[in-house]
């Protein structure tokens, strides 16, 4: 299973928050903001088995503005990478599609939400917003085998996770019932303030309410 790990690319500059000027960050790289990007990658390497190299995708969002927001817009970068790839590509925040795609032996990133405070949740795969590749399902229709863009010895071992998630190398075992509740989108007024919400204040909706972002081949 191909795998890319964005703590590998401390050396990678990936500046994001372009369409905010007063919180834009033209020093940021691959290893704080390059999640999305990676997950992108191994869900396209993984399920077509054509190469699309880190810094081809990181490229293409820059030149197509998918890194505006705080990392990865998906739902911008997602119409792109399908579109090189000759793949179809949906985004949806129900993850009952996702089951159902995953299904047909295809693949998808999704974008987990982080600790929820209000309701005394850690965050099964980050603390704040992060994507995750998500390419396997078993037979059963729960079970999935997730690739983490950013794990480190140990982030799996804290309470919280370690009842929730099997490591095993590069790959994750877990649940669509453990992911679904990760990913589940929080309002805008539930997050500590910071630049984080101010973006969300400013970028509105529906597109961030979108939590699953679907790859498949196309049939043309």
């Amino acid at each position: 299973m191909i795998y890319y790990n964005q703590t590998n690319y401390p050396h990678v500059p990936y500046p994001t928050l372009t369409d905010l000027p007063e919180l834009g960050c033209a020093s940021t790289t691959v290893r704080d903001a390059g999640c999305g990007l990676c997950a992108t990658c191994m869900v396209v390497e993984n399920m077509t088995g054509q190469a699309f190299p880190l810094i081809d995708c990181l490229e293409l969002s820059i030149n197509v503005h998918a890194n505006h927001s705080p990392g990865t817009d998906l739902t911008i970068l997602g119409t792109y990478v399908a579109e090189r790839f000759n793949l179809g590509f949906a985004a949806t925040d129900d993850p009952e599609r996702l089951r159902e795609h995953l299904k047909k032996g295809y693949m998808a990133v999704a974008c987990a939400a982080g600790d929820r405070a209000e309701e005394n949740y850690v965050g099964v795969f980050s603390h704040g917003g992060h994507y995750v590749a998500v390419v396997g399902m078993d037979a059963d229709g729960e079970h999935i085998r997730v690739l983490d863009p950013s794990q480190v010895p140990g982030k799996y071992d804290i309470e919280g996770r370690r009842e929730k998630v099997i490591v095993n190398g590069n790959i994750l075992h877990t649940t669509m019932t453990v992911l679904a509740q990760d990913c589940r989108y929080r309002e805008p007024a539930n997050y500590e303030d910071g630049d984080f919400k101010k973006w969300l204040e400013f970028a509105g909706e529906p597109a961030n309410r979108m939590r699953y972002f679907l790859f498949w081949p196309s049939e043309t």
